[in-house]
């Protein structure tokens, strides 16, 4: 029989099961978006709390806010906060790069007058052979004696100069003299060899007077060039094809600007050898150009037009790299048709002067377009008897102010006495060029006819080129050059014998920079007057170019109106002040944010840059320093549990060209034996050091309280922390534990650290995970990163509560589990799925940029640091739609690995017309080569080049200097928008996602996603974000610069134009024609062949 007590048991576990069974029947519902807003807000505050607790930032912020000032009674080192002047700054830092360049400028000078003596002293010597001449070829100083200096990075000799010799014009004939005649040009060298033998002197006592100046070298018009102190030739590639004629400072130095027209005859009877010649000709020409100069290029038979249609809208376009290089890839499409009209190509080249002139009404010479100087007009063309005389009398006739210079191109029997008459008739030159080896030399022949009312005028005025990079190794330079005249008694005085120059690095002028006063997010920049990067921290000096980059100041940094009219001020040599929203691209190109920038600038005087300062809205207030560094407390640079590091820099002198340590240790070592401080430096460093052991002990605390208390609360753990590290404005950096220290040795230098500079910039706890960390897969498995967390620690303005100054950044490592294990733990909730529900919840953590920071599935464990449009393309779509994320584009002009694609053209010419010149200059030097029968073949397809011409044989393949080409890329930069917050569904057929976001920006740099599990349907409907940067099409690149061109950007012409003399003497006006060949050559020729004949029949290893 039941009793009561029974039934109540029966009744209570029937109730449990039931009970039971409904809970379990129970579905977890998604979270919406308040819950996501809660999750989002609990991890801000425990990583906030958490970082602050573990690094001690708060105690270490107060310690700055309270220096030792003079109150302290502190005897080593005082320190108060000053106002930082933006407009003090750049008007001091112009002084001293004033101060530093008219050093240059008057050692310049000195040279120049120096130079000129000695060729007006010099004795012409027409019997002079190569032995008489003594010399030190810069090809070839095995045996010189040459000693490392760290001024020039290399071996060097203080005591000679060295000297280069473009191979085709003279190295590559003297091994054969006995089968040719001395030519003029020979003696015009080894004279000129003679003479600037007493520059040496000069430049030595260039050297004593001021032991910063860097190489003093001297170009000939003969093409040597002569450089000091001695250094061995660097080559670039597998040929040396330098030519100091050719560099950007020597044409900029040798004559004034000019526009110019080249006219190319693609007629019929050019198809073939003729025509080609003609291309690669025309690229030499460009060669020439620099940024002052403009150009376009027309092609005529019977009718006449613009090569590139992108420039048809206008008569001229600056002679930039890339409008040259765009020029230069369009005459490949040209092909030979129809019957040549001179008159039809003249007429149209005539008319787009008077098209450009129409336009230049504008009465500001500052506001003209053009180089508004000479005017000239190129003809190349296999020769004709059309002396085109009736369009010189309408077009050009009596003033001839434009001038004709005229080509004729290819081994052709066409008659080309009419070709030379308009050359003659046009204040210009006739050059031949019969075949390859002749285009380098022949093409340039036209400068020293331009420099005539310049040399007549004698005129000299300093010209600060465009930067370029040394090709002796010593970085990114600019060169101040003067010319040098023909003085000699007797002469017609219209000769420019070459161009002297100074190099000055830009690195140099970065080291008169105020970089404590303006932070390590402020800098100093410098434009020339067409708006180009003389300096800045964005320009990169990575390879050696053949020509100068040309990167604007607006390429460099994000366009806007006031940016545009802060160029436009700088150019116009105006002093003044500008704070300007604007986008500030980090460091590494992958992160912008917006900030209000205080920009000051003014000109520096004596030369035609202007400079400018840039400093973000934090940066107000600077620490100055009183200290004695005496009575320097050493135990600050020493730690028994912390690794410190330093900055690689100067704190003494040439400490960061010296094998040292890297850390305190250095310090400590000079302290010992006192040497020449830079007071500025290490103050500030010794300050940092001081401030850090002060707190010290609060970090042995914590730890401990850490360790005693790890149950005690989710805030008191220390599981999953790797290091804690401090970087300081001054170049400390201090790691706990020393193991750490490791990861911050190429992260030293806080003024290149991107981490750094990108912490500094925000005022939140920004987490990130390159440098310190990246992705490895160790077999089967994914090791996730690791995650770093930093945060500026700020002092604040007393009187209104901002920031005055940032005077570093501190932060901590955690391992990736315990990023996730946050994840899980504040995601937690009843009747909820969690980021710990990896099957039906994808939870990510991003970072300001849209790079992924976290995620809880482990299928993404090697996609951690990558950018979400490539991880989840259909989530970082919606966000990015939504305006949780907002993007800019950029193009980088700076790209310089091989940007050629197989498809692209790659040759001067087409491949079926490669003259292997340069191979063959090389093997004619062995006795093989002469008794081989490829030389046969070769005689007779260069039979014309190699005896009726100067011996300038050599391929014009540009490939073979290893100089690097350009090319553009685009990218794209993402920052957080308007929104915050997030609901949205991406609907995919049978696959629809709901994606929730919510920004965790009280005090991180991060936005949590929510979203459900990723379907193959939805990735196949969305394709990857456009972030990283990728080379642009072909197409694409062009209309870039299509668009640039049409709109072009303000620019300053240069001042003083030299076009036209009256004494200039018109006569001297090119060489004879090609039939006067003489009969010496012939005979000499015929002679060589039956040399060989015996050999030819021969067969040879």
């Amino acid at each position: 029989m039941a009793t009561p007590q029974r039934d109540w048991l029966v009744v209570y576990v029937l109730f449990s099961v039931i009970a039971s069974r409904f809970i379990l029947c129970v579905t977890p519902e998604k979270p919406d978006l308040e819950r996501v807003k809660e999750w989002s807000v609990a991890l801000s505050n425990f990583w906030n709390t958490h970082v602050s607790t573990l690094t001690g930032i708060d105690a270490v912020e107060r310690k700055y806010e309270f220096p030792r000032s003079p109150e302290s009674g502190a005897v080593d080192i005082q320190a108060t906060f000053s106002k930082v002047e933006p407009a003090a700054l750049v008007s001091n830092m112009s002084q001293k790069l004033k101060a530093m360049l008219e050093t240059k400028m008057d050692a310049l000078q000195n040279s120049v007058n120096k130079a000129e003596d000695a060729a007006a002293n010099h004795v012409w010597d027409s019997s002079l052979n190569k032995e008489e001449v003594k010399y030190k070829n810069a090809k070839d100083m095995m045996n010189e004696p040459l000693a490392y200096t760290e001024r020039f990075e290399q071996k060097v000799n203080f005591s000679f100069s060295s000297v280069h010799i473009p191979v085709e014009i003279y190295d590559g004939v003297v091994c054969c003299t006995m089968l040719i005649h001395k030519t003029a040009r020979d003696l015009e060298i080894l004279n000129g060899l003679n003479w600037t033998s007493q520059l040496d002197k000069v430049f030595e006592e260039n050297y004593k007077k001021d032991p910063d100046i860097l190489w003093q070298y001297f170009g000939s018009q003969a093409g040597f060039m002569r450089t000091y102190p001695g250094a061995a030739w660097k080559n670039r590639g597998p040929v040396d094809l330098y030519d100091v004629r050719r560099q950007s400072w020597y044409t900029q130095g040798s004559s004034s600007p000019k526009d110019m027209m080249i006219l190319i005859d693609k007629s019929g009877s050019t198809h073939g050898q003729a025509l080609q010649l003609m291309k690669v000709a025309v690229k030499s020409i460009l060669d020439t150009l620099g940024e002052n100069d403009f150009v376009n290029i027309a092609a005529f038979s019977s009718d006449a037009q613009f090569v590139s249609p992108c420039f048809n809208h206008t008569p001229f376009v600056q002679a930039t790299y890339r409008n040259k290089q765009k020029l230069s890839n369009d005459v490949n499409d040209l092909s030979a048709n129809g019957m040549a009209n001179f008159e039809v190509g003249l007429k149209f080249a005539f008319e787009q002067f008077e098209i450009f002139e129409r336009n230049e009404t504008n009465p500001d010479p500052d506001q003209q377009s053009g180089a508004s100087c000479n005017k000239v007009i190129m003809l190349l063309t296999d020769g004709g008897t059309d002396n085109a005389e009736e369009v010189f009398k309408e077009y050009n006739w009596p003033n001839k102010t434009v001038r004709v210079f005229t080509y004729a191109v290819g081994p052709t029997a066409n008659p080309t006495n009419a070709i030379k008459w308009m050359a003659c008739a046009n204040r210009g030159y006739f050059s031949q060029i019969p075949a390859m080896g002749a285009i380098r030399t022949r093409v340039q022949e036209y400068i020293p006819v331009l420099s005539r009312p310049q040399v007549l005028q004698n005129v000299k005025r300093f010209v600060w080129g465009s930067i370029y990079y040394d090709h002796l190794g010593l970085g990114m330079m600019t060169t101040v050059t003067l010319p040098v005249y023909n003085r000699t008694t007797g002469s017609s005085n219209q000769t420019i014998l070459g161009v002297m120059g100074i190099d000055v690095t830009t690195a140099d002028m970065v080291k008169k920079s105020p970089t404590q006063k303006l932070g390590h997010n402020g800098y100093s920049f410098a434009i020339n007057p067409n708006g180009y990067i003389i300096f800045h921290p964005h320009l990169k000096p990575t390879k050696y170019m053949r020509d100068p980059p040309n990167i604007d100041l607006l390429e460099i940094e994000v366009e806007n109106d006031q940016k545009n009219q802060l160029r436009t001020n700088m150019i116009k040599g105006q002093t003044g002040s500008m704070e300007i929203d604007t986008f500030i691209l980090s460091s590494d190109m992958k992160y912008v944010h917006f900030d209000k920038v205080r920009y000051s600038f003014t000109p520096i005087e004596g030369t035609s840059f202007s400079l400018g300062v840039s400093l973000p809205s934090y940066q107000t207030y600077y620490p100055d320093f009183a200290a004695n560094i005496a009575q320097f407390d050493h135990s600050v640079f020493k730690s028994e549990n912390w690794a410190m590091l330093i900055a690689p820099w100067d704190y003494y002198t040439d400490m960061s060209k010296s094998n040292h340590s890297g850390t305190t240790e250095d310090i400590l070592e000079m302290l010992k034996v006192g040497t020449k401080w830079d007071e500025e430096l290490l103050n500030h460093l010794y300050w940092d050091a001081v401030i850090a052991k002060s707190v010290e002990t609060y970090f042995i605390i914590v730890q401990n309280n850490y360790v005693a208390n790890a149950t005690s609360g989710p805030y008191s753990d220390t599981e999953g922390h790797i290091f804690t590290f401090l970087s300081s404005n001054g170049g400390l950096t201090r790691v706990f534990p020393k193991n750490a220290s490791s990861s911050f040795m190429n992260q030293r230098d806080p003024k290149t650290s991107h981490y750094y500079k990108r912490i500094l910039s925000s005022d939140k706890n920004v987490f990130f995970i390159e440098p310190f960390s990246k992705s490895v897969q160790d077999g089967n498995d994914t090791i996730p990163p690791d995650v770093t967390v930093g945060k500026a620690f700020a002092v604040k303005n007393n009187s209104n509560g901002k920031t005055a100054y940032k005077p570093g950044v501190m932060g901590a490592q955690f391992m990736y589990s315990r990023v996730i294990k946050s994840l899980h733990d504040f995601t937690k909730g009843d009747n909820y799925y969690d980021c710990e529900d990896v099957n039906f919840l994808n939870c990510y953590l991003v970072d300001e940029g849209g790079f992924l920071i976290a995620s809880n599935q482990e299928d993404h464990n090697m996609q951690i640091g990558q950018f979400l449009g490539k991880v989840d393309p259909p989530v970082m779509t919606k966000l990015f739609n939504a305006s949780i994320y907002n993007r800019i584009k950029h193009y980088d002009y700076q790209v310089t690995h091989d940007c050629t694609s197989d498809e692209k053209e790659t040759s001067a010419g087409f491949s079926s017309f490669r003259i292997p010149s340069i191979n063959l200059l090389y093997d004619a030097l062995t006795l093989n080569w002469w008794t081989s029968k490829f030389f046969w073949a070769y005689l007779n397809f260069n039979f014309w080049n190699s005896w009726f011409s100067p011996q300038e044989t050599y391929a014009n393949d540009e490939s073979l200097t290893g100089s690097a080409e350009t090319c553009v890329e685009v990218m794209y930069q993402y920052y957080f928008g308007t929104n915050k917050t997030m609901t949205d569904t991406a609907e995919c057929g049978n696959c629809t996602r709901t994606i929730l976001a919510s920004r965790m920006d009280m005090h991180t740099n991060l936005l949590l996603v929510v979203t459900d599990p990723i379907c193959s349907e939805c990735n196949s409907a969305f394709n990857e974000m456009p972030q990283a940067p990728v080379q642009v099409s072909d197409e694409e690149e062009k209309e870039v610069i299509c668009d640039m061109a049409r709109t072009p950007r303000y620019r300053k012409p240069v001042q003083g134009c030299y076009s036209k003399d009256p004494r200039e003497d018109a006569t001297k006006c090119g060489c004879m024609s090609s039939t006067t060949a003489s009969v010496f050559n012939i005979l000499l020729s015929i002679a060589v062949i039956l040399f060989s004949v015996p050999y030819l029949t021969q067969t040879h290893s």
